[in-house]
């Protein structure tokens, strides 16, 4: 984003700090931050045209608060980086920011929050609302969907009817499955919500879910993303693929119906999943595409696509007379066709 416009301020929040380092991890997600930025700045040089990269760290807990004071002490002096260190509640910190940098939160200047609550609650959901409403906006949200469950099912005992209308904006929740649900599964249906609620604000038409689990199959959280703009949620898949390629998580994606397990090379998993959505139709590259960036791992359907075509369940209309089966290197006015019956034929 550095690269494109010029003098454009570009606004990173990490909602619930912490304290910077932990002793089981040395780098938490404020250095990491800093750090993307620092190298980003400097590996650009003279082709960076945007102006200075703000970086504000949210986090109320005092102890908490007085140990990041310290570890992003001195970044200030890196040049084009601008460090905002905030000691109160996720919802007064963006009311802070937009006040002292209200570019990002209102026009074409990039902003991106990080919002990782210390369990549940903490992350209104207006407050997600506000942040998406920049055309330039994006959220990365780690919804503790098990916590939202415990709620659910406590029903009184937790003041659980105005902590659920404050995480899902509105009384939704209430068509949750109730209390005979296998739990996993209601999990699963906390997500599947609260996707349903960010798809619901205006022009958030790319939001996707990954599931991250440990190797030893244990899940550790679901991490949410949504944007106005296709291109973001492709950048965050190229990136959740470089951490699938290190070998250490599992993902998955979310689903309330089909919750399989993948990695980021298998186009066979999904291409039943595509044919399914469309048989019988018949339909543009670029519905396809968005069908593919918000409801399968890959940030295009011409892997899925080549799949299908291979094994004759589709049929591709194409201007390109020289087009060979199974390619799709041009994709304007494109249109595909999906016969009837089953993917497998």
């Amino acid at each position: 984003m550095g690269l494109t416009k010029q003098n454009q301020e570009i606004l990173y929040i990490d909602g619930f700090a912490g304290p910077g380092k932990y002793k089981n991890y040395e780098e938490g997600s404020p250095i990491a931050a800093l750090k993307a930025a620092q190298s980003a700045i400097e590996t650009s040089g003279l082709r960076w045209k945007a102006g200075n990269v703000h970086c504000a760290f949210i986090e109320a807990d005092e102890k908490r608060f007085m140990h990041l004071q310290q570890e992003i002490k001195g970044w200030d002096q890196v040049k084009g980086l601008k460090t905002y260190p905030l000691e109160m509640s996720f919802h007064e910190g963006l009311a802070v920011l937009r006040e002292q940098l209200p570019k990002p939160f209102e026009k074409s200047h990039p902003l991106f929050v990080f919002i990782d609550p210390f369990g549940a609650t903490g992350a209104p959901f207006t407050s997600v609302a506000e942040i998406l409403n920049s055309p330039c906006s994006e959220v990365l949200i780690n919804l503790d969907a098990d916590g939202i469950a415990r709620i659910f099912l406590a029903e009184g005992k937790a003041n659980s009817e105005e902590t659920l209308n404050s995480i899902f904006g509105d009384s939704s929740w209430k068509m949750l499955p109730g209390k005979g649900t296998h739990f996993p599964t209601l999990c699963r249906a906390v997500l599947d919500l609260y996707k349903t609620r960010l798809r619901s604000l205006p022009n958030i038409r790319f939001v996707f879910a990954f599931e991250m689990q440990t190797t030893v199959g244990a899940l550790n959280y679901f991490l949410v993303f949504a944007s106005q703009h296709p291109l973001g949620l492709e950048k965050m898949k190229e990136a959740m693929k470089t951490i699938d390629q290190d070998g250490n998580y599992r993902f998955s994606d979310g689903s309330l119906n089909q919750p399989s397990l993948f990695r980021f090379n298998d186009p066979a998993i999904y291409s039943p999943r595509l044919f399914d959505r469309f048989k019988g139709q018949t339909v543009s590259y670029d519905v396809l595409k968005e069908f593919a960036l918000n409801e399968t791992v890959f940030v295009n359907p011409k892997s899925m696509l080549k799949d299908l075509e291979l094994r004759d369940r589709i049929k591709v209309f194409s201007q390109d007379a020289n087009r060979r089966k199974g390619t799709f290197s041009q994709t304007d006015n494109l249109r595909i066709q999906f016969e009837n019956g089953d993917a497998n034929g």
